[in-house]
């Protein structure tokens, strides 16, 4: 009984884990885009 409580635990640590990790790239994917956007944006009023 001990076993399948840790091994819950470890199991939802481990979601934990990746749904942060899975949010942080969303996030940087994001993060790149509007940048790239934004210094497109910048590059053509300049030009």
């Amino acid at each position: 009984d001990a076993l399948l409580l840790q091994l819950t635990n470890t199991s939802a640590y481990y979601m934990y884990l990746l749904l942060l990790l899975k949010s942080e790239v969303y996030f940087a994917i994001i993060a790149v885009c509007l940048l790239r956007r934004t210094a497109v944006c910048c590059n053509g009023e300049r030009s």
